[in-house]
């Protein structure tokens, strides 16, 4: 629960306090030793209670609300110390009670845990987490769903030419979105309609920004998503989406329906030219799928039987192992728990998602006791109306207690939004509730990244996009999650999210540590914000709703805030009262000057994001402060393109000043001497730009830990040209690389390709000049999966499938000259796709005899070519 977060964050705060060693001088230092070893002391009894048995659950639970009250009140008193304004005098009696309270409830932990170990099969409870015993790769397919596949299917390819509105109706947890997202990446399909679109309703939309969506998820025969115009006015953007459709055959998916009222406004900007276009609604409200349907189908979700839930079951705790099995995947499991499972599949009721997250706790061990133990909460969980959300619910009662501070951490996002994985682990780390990694070489950033992964592997959370090297790039929660997130996160005080202007806030509420804003707006409104401010305690103040091109009349903050995410707040004027905000960690805006020299008294900021709108560069100019260099907790910068301050003659030379970045993103690659880099040893990601013409020194070389770096030259020229001095080099540590406007030669990707741990090259806006690229037997890239050729100019590509053995994705956009793709590409063992955009006719002929070559004669069956090209 919360408590462990509690937990971890106090113990990261009172060991900074003794790092700094600049304490009150009301406490003395003997104090804060004594109240850190135990909080020590606790997080460690907390360590050994990973899960409890059912019966001991509320026991359990009272104990970590009582931990999470002490640890609250002990940590509003250091900060108040810390800021220098102590709600009472902190004297040697209230260290006292502080230090007792803590004491009292380590030791009903300790009790706790002898009563679990007395328990004839407590060991199963009182081992730390385990790694999951069966590997799931967070790729969902359909499984005892199939029929209802094809029986939607065939309505969606139905010779019928009106305009069909297909409902899919359902209870929460049946697989309603599951199934409509299935159909609507079927290759099948997708080859059907001229255009398609994805757009969920939440409970709280808003018109204006639906159609938004619509525009931005459309992708047609000739464009990829994002090409389409999204912003203007509600009427603009309504006008847009009719003429983009008029004429053509479309499939437009419209997600969660909650009322016809939603479905009628945007029925009006889905044209009716008897075009065979079909639009695929799902909602779990009977009145509304019967409002909406204008044909004799309307298809009824039904529960899963019994052999199907047992087949989903084992795809879900068996993961890649099922692969084995194709004929009969319930072989996957062992025969010692083939009973059993099947049990534990017939009491999920035949609802897909609670087999999915229940399949996620038992892919954590294979031991028959354990699964015995699951399948008794289970049933005593399916009993009930609320059986349903019963059974969710164990999925959070079973998470190891380091992970439950970032899975309700989700539930602060708008519902269906869509999270990059870059910010909230951020925010995860910023937030301080992550353990320290265990090995002196991982970052918080990696544990923050396993995490991530665990929750996937458990079901919590789905992954929507992937990175270009395979990684999670963006991550959603599914609706009856984030319901179960909302219900644990009121209980615990975790989260209160402002969603709508009549929202009550009860007196219960005014505790929350966190408060998220969906409607930025809504702070603009005088009453709303004076309720909101009442919630003293909070620590974390999160803008997520649309950008706004224009200041808010007013600006939240709180006076103990660790985490301010306002990238979405435009600021004419930097906020004074940021600087005060002593404990912040994570900051994020919108705002267009240079930022004040004052910053530098934010001594623990991480995380520092500044984005400037609209997005204007200027030369030899730096928006950051020479004081940056005065924070050396930073370890994420990121600016819309600026200058570095130069290192000033006062400070020491040779010594690391920023020695914890990580990040530093579009920075004037003429700033980055050699001394900057040198000062910044631990960075990961580095993004520079430069103009041309121009004589330009990397210096990578002082970066020993550098994975991915990306290089623009601003409005490149075959005629204008940066030089580099010395010649281009790149550490051996690269995993990704992006250039673009270098004007480099041929020749020169023999560097390239001597890196050894390659997974990404992107090649953009004549990154290299010339009309052929010819591959030597030794260019071989022998880890690259992800290929990107953008605005290159050559003619000829000459390449075999041996230089590119890893290869699993070839992106070729804007390629007009190039006369052939290598044929050989397409006989890459794990090539998955080509994609071409608006290419020469002639590279999209090769590409269709690739496409060819391979689904047919050679029956590879998850190859795929996608081909976009306007002038058709």
């Amino acid at each position: 629960m919360a408590a462990y977060s509690a937990v971890t964050v106090f113990r990261h705060t009172l060991e900074q306090l003794l790092d700094c060693n600049q304490l009150p001088p009301h406490v003395s230092k003997t104090q804060i030793i004594s109240l850190r070893e135990n909080i020590c002391s606790l997080q460690s009894s907390l360590d050994k209670l990973p899960f409890v048995p059912k019966l001991k659950s509320d026991k359990m639970k009272d104990l970590h609300t009582r931990i999470r009250e002490a640890i609250y009140t002990a940590q509003d008193e250091v900060d108040y110390w810390i800021r220098g304004h102590s709600t009472q005098r902190s004297d040697e009696k209230t260290m006292k009670k502080l230090e007792d309270d803590i004491k009292l409830v380590e030791h009903d932990a300790v009790v706790l845990e002898e009563e679990i170990r007395n328990d004839p099969t407590g060991d199963l409870f009182l081992e730390s987490s385990p790694q999951p015993s069966f590997n799931f790769s967070g790729k969902d397919k359909i499984v005892g769903q199939e029929e209802e596949f094809k029986l939607v299917t065939e309505w969606l390819e139905s010779d019928d030419k009106a305009r069909l509105v297909i409902p899919i109706i359902g209870m929460p947890g049946i697989g309603k979105t599951f199934l409509a997202r299935s159909i609507y990446d079927h290759k099948q399909i997708r080859n059907l309609f001229d255009i398609r679109a994805w757009v969920t309703l939440s409970q709280y939309y808003s018109y204006q920004e639906v159609l938004s969506k619509i525009l931005n998820t459309m992708e047609s025969k000739n464009y990829q998503a994002g090409h389409y115009a999204t912003q203007g006015d509600e009427q603009t953007l309504l006008q847009r989406l009719h003429q983009e459709l008029y004429n053509l055959k479309y499939l437009i998916v419209v997600d969660d329906v909650w009322d016809t009222k939603a479905w009628d406004r945007l029925a009006l900007a889905l044209p009716d030219k008897e075009t065979g276009s079909r639009i695929l609604l799902t909602t779990r409200i009977l009145e509304v799928a019967h409002a909406v349907k204008n044909s004799s189908f309307l298809h009824e979700m039904k529960l899963l039987g019994l052999e199907q839930s047992w087949e989903l079951l084992c795809y879900r705790v068996f993961g890649d192992k099922v692969e084995d099995y194709k004929d009969d995947i319930t072989k996957a499991c062992p025969a010692h728990l083939q009973d059993t499972g099947r049990s534990i599949a017939e009491k999920c009721n035949g609802l897909p998602l609670s087999i999915m997250v229940v399949g996620g706790i038992l892919s954590e061990r294979a031991e028959l006791e354990y699964w015995i133990r699951i399948e008794e909460d289970i049933a005593a969980a399916a009993v009930g109306e609320d059986s349903y959300m019963e059974i969710l619910s164990l999925s959070y009662n079973h998470l190891p207690d380091k992970l439950k501070g970032c899975f309700l951490y989700m539930g602060a996002f708008p519902e269906e939004s869509e999270i990059r994985v870059s910010k909230l682990i951020k925010l995860w780390v910023a937030e301080g509730f992550l353990p320290k990694p265990e090995l002196p070489t991982q970052t918080l950033e990696l544990v923050a990244q396993k995490a991530l992964v665990d929750l996937v592997q458990r079901n919590l959370i789905s992954i929507s996009e992937r990175s270009s090297n395979g990684r999670i790039k963006v991550c959603l929660m599914r609706d009856s999650i984030r319901d179960l997130v909302e219900i644990e996160s009121e209980k615990e005080k975790f989260f209160h999210c402002r969603k709508k202007y009549n929202q009550q806030l009860e007196e219960g509420m005014k505790k929350q540590r966190r408060v998220s804003i969906h409607i930025n707006l809504l702070m603009s409104l005088e009453e709303v914000y004076e309720t909101t401010k009442t919630i003293t305690s909070a620590r974390t103040l999160l803008y997520l709703g649309p950008h706004h091109h224009h200041p808010l009349p007013f600006f939240l903050t709180f006076d103990l805030l660790r985490v301010l995410d306002a990238f979405t707040v435009y600021f004419a004027d930097f906020p004074d009262e940021i600087l005060q905000l002593v404990h912040l960690t994570y900051l994020s805006l919108t705002y267009n000057h240079e930022l004040p020299p004052e910053i530098s008294l934010l001594k623990k900021l991480q995380v520092l994001m500044v984005r400037r709108k609209p997005k204007l560069i200027f030369i030899g100019v730096s928006f950051l402060p020479d004081e940056i260099w005065e924070m050396p907790e930073l370890r994420h910068l990121w600016f819309t393109e600026t200058d570095f301050p130069t290192l000033q003659p006062n400070i020491p030379q040779n010594r690391p000043l920023l020695l914890n970045l990580q990040t530093l993103s579009y920075i004037n690659a003429a700033s980055c001497t050699r001394d900057v880099l040198r000062s910044m040893p631990s960075l990961k990601k580095l993004s520079m730009w430069a103009v041309a013409p121009g004589v330009i020194g990397l210096y990578l070389d002082e970066l020993k830990q550098l994975e991915a770096f990306k290089f623009t030259v601003l409005h490149p020229s075959p005629n204008k040209q940066v030089e580099f001095e010395p010649e281009i080099s790149f550490p051996q540590t690269l995993r990704k690389l992006s250039l673009s406007g270098c004007g480099l030669p041929w020749d020169a990707m023999e560097v390239v390709a001597a890196l050894p741990n390659l997974e990404v090259l992107k090649l953009r806006e004549l990154a290299f000049n010339g009309e052929a690229w010819c591959l030597e037997d030794h260019h071989v890239f022998d880890k690259l999966k992800f290929l990107l050729i953008e605005y290159i100019n050559f003619k000829r590509w000459i390449a075999d499938m041996y230089h590119f053995p890893g290869l699993e994705r070839l992106y070729l956009k804007h390629c007009y000259e190039l006369e052939e793709i290598p044929s050989d590409i397409g006989f890459i063992g794990p090539l998955e796709l080509i994609e071409l955009v608006d290419c020469s006719l002639q590279a999209v002929e090769s590409a269709e005899i690739i496409k060819r070559e391979q689904e047919v004669d050679y029956e590879k069956k998850d190859f795929q070519v996608r081909i976009y090209c306007s002038y058709e």
